[in-house]
Order: structure tokens, then C-alpha cells, then sequence
């Protein structure tokens, strides 16, 4: 009796917990396996970053040989969509680990139920987007030089990135006129001719015929028009696209002004403020 109250007495006994599995795993009924990373945290701790990184791509290649068909389990995804994925997962390679544990969740599915790949399919399709949303992969960190065309609209189409500093700028030695008896003008336009309230693209306080003018568009599709002239600094107040042009409602009857051979083409640079 005493051995058996010594027994309870000291309480059932500390059974440690098996570690989360790791690599391709199967349970019983599973019509395949899955691929289960590792904690990535912990592998840090005891291994160093270094580790961390070559297991994310490890886990990303493996996933990806799975998505295309190379364990023979029923999983086919599109090529397209891969190509996709891999390019947006490798400019963000923390996003990986958050992948790969969704990616086992999406599996089990799969191989515990035997289902379709579509539901499996459309995440992946959806992902690229998710992680580009509000990403800016162009930043104006570069000058670009080009001549006006002052027979058409919007020209150009100069990506920018929220808060760039951009110059915007014409040169001012060449002369054109938008009418044919109207005066010679420069990229300033025709300062006898405000454009405040007309017809013209650009037609705020500062904006003439004629004038070089810029519009930005968002990526949300919202515009913005206003003066350059000779030149502005302005600073982007979301990713999107300048275009430039000059403020006219026609172009047929633009002209360069021409001395002898020599024929006027104004200058157009687009780029970050030369300090």
C-alpha cells in the first residue's frame, strides 16, 4: 500500500515534447507529402543568420519543385504564376518563412483531402501582388535626356517612387510657335497668353501657351497637371509616372523656329536635383 501511495504521490511523470517535424512529411491516408520548414527563429539562435537565409531558399526551391510536378503527387501549377512568385519572394526573402507555412497549410489540404490544386493555385496567383502592394521598384535614381515633340500630347512616361525629388527642366535657347502667325516662344510659353481658366491642359495660376508642362499620374490613377517652363523641383507625393508636353489644344501648326539648316529642338531632362 505504501509503494502504491508513493506512486501517486509523486505525480505521472514529464513526458518531453517531440519537436515539430521538419523536410517532407506523410500521415496516414495522405495522398502525398508535404514540406514542413523548420522554425526559423530557432535556427538562428543556434545556427547564425547565415543559416536562416540558405534554409529560406532551400525551403523556396523545395516548394517550388513540388508546385512543379516534380514529385509526381497530382501538384501542377502554372509556370507563370512560379515565375511570378519566385521573382517577388526573392526581392523580399523575409516574406519566405511566411510562405512556406502557409504553403504547408494549403498541402495538407490537399494531400489529407485529396482535393484540387485550384484553391492552392489561386493564393500563389494572388501572392506576387500582396507583395508588391505599395512597392515602388523604380525610384528616379537616374537622369533621362530627350528632345520635346511639339506635334503631339503627353510624352515620356518616367516612373517615380513617393518622395522622389525630381528636376524637371527644358532648355531655353530653342524657339518654336503654336500658331502660324503667332510669336516665337520658348519652353516659358507665351507670357502675354495666361492659360488661367481656357481650355488648355495646364490652366492654374503660372501656366501659359505653349508652355512645357508636366502631368503626374498615381498608381491610383489620379492626375496632376502644372507649369514646368524652364524648369521646376518637385517632389512625388506617391509612386507613379510624369509625362511632359506642351500646354496646346492643337499641334498641327507647330513649328521649330529654323535659321539656314539649323532647326531648334528644345531639350528635356527629367532626374534628380543636380546638387
Amino acid at each position: 500500500m505504501l509503494s502504491i501511495l508513493t506512486l501517486f504521490a509523486c505525480g505521472p511523470k514529464n513526458v518531453e515534447e517531440a519537436p515539430p517535424p521538419v523536410g517532407w512529411q506523410s500521415e496516414e491516408g495522405w495522398t502525398g507529402a508535404c514540406y514542413y520548414p523548420p522554425d526559423f527563429a530557432e535556427l538562428q539562435e543556434k545556427e547564425g543568420l547565415t543559416s536562416r537565409k540558405l534554409a529560406r531558399q532551400n525551403g523556396l526551391y523545395t516548394a517550388i519543385g513540388q508546385w512543379r510536378g516534380e514529385r509526381g503527387d497530382g501538384v501542377s501549377i502554372n509556370d507563370n504564376v512560379i515565375t511570378d512568385v519566385e521573382t517577388a519572394l526573392l526581392g523580399f526573402p523575409e516574406q519566405i518563412e511566411d510562405m512556406l507555412q502557409k504553403n504547408l497549410g494549403y498541402c495538407k489540404q490537399v494531400m489529407g483531402a485529396g482535393g484540387s490544386t485550384g484553391e492552392w493555385s489561386s493564393w500563389l496567383s494572388s501572392l506576387p501582388g500582396q507583395l508588391m502592394e505599395g512597392v515602388c521598384m523604380q525610384p528616379l535614381d537616374y537622369t533621362l535626356f530627350d528632345y520635346l515633340d511639339i506635334g503631339r500630347e503627353w510624352q515620356l512616361e518616367v516612373p517615380v517612387c513617393e518622395d522622389d525629388v525630381v528636376s524637371i527642366s527644358g532648355t531655353l535657347s530653342d524657339q518654336f510657335r503654336i500658331s502660324e502667325d503667332g510669336d516665337w516662344i520658348t519652353v516659358e510659353g507665351d507670357l502675354n497668353t495666361p492659360a488661367v481658366g481656357a481650355e488648355y491642359p495646364c490652366n492654374i495660376e503660372g501656366c501659359y501657351a505653349g508652355q512645357l508642362i508636366a502631368r503626374f499620374t498615381s498608381d491610383d490613377g489620379i492626375e496632376n497637371i502644372f507649369p514646368v517652363g524652364g524648369g521646376i523641383t518637385w517632389t512625388a507625393p506617391a509612386h507613379g509616372l510624369i509625362s511632359v508636353r506642351i500646354n496646346d489644344t492643337t499641334f498641327y501648326d507647330n513649328t521649330w523656329f529654323q535659321s539656314g539648316s539649323i532647326i531648334d529642338h528644345a531639350g528635356i531632362t527629367i532626374g534628380p536635383p543636380v546638387e
